[in-house]
Formats: structure tokens, sequence, C-alpha cells
């Protein structure tokens, strides 16, 4: 999960390099945040 920081805006994939271009094609140079979520749903930080 790639998460824009500034707006709260969040981008899921299974890969992380595809969140990250999601949340690039909407900010194109704001900084990212990535989480991954495991299969409870608990996030933690990369």
């Amino acid at each position: 999960m790639a998460v824009e920081p500034e707006s709260g805006d969040y981008f899921i994939d299974q890969d992380e390099l595809a969140a990250i271009n999601k949340s690039r094609q909407c900010y194109l140079n704001a900084p990212v945040f990535i989480f991954r979520i495991n299969e409870t749903g608990i996030a933690g930080t990369i």
C-alpha cells in the first residue's frame, strides 16, 4: 500500500512498485510512504 501523506490517498496493489506507480500517476513529485498489509490486515512500514 502506498500512501500520499498530504492528501491521505492510498494505492493498493500486490506489487509495491505497481502501488508506487499508481501513486505517481496522481501525485508526480510527492513523497510516498509504503506499508505492507499482512493477512490479518495489520500494516507495517517498509
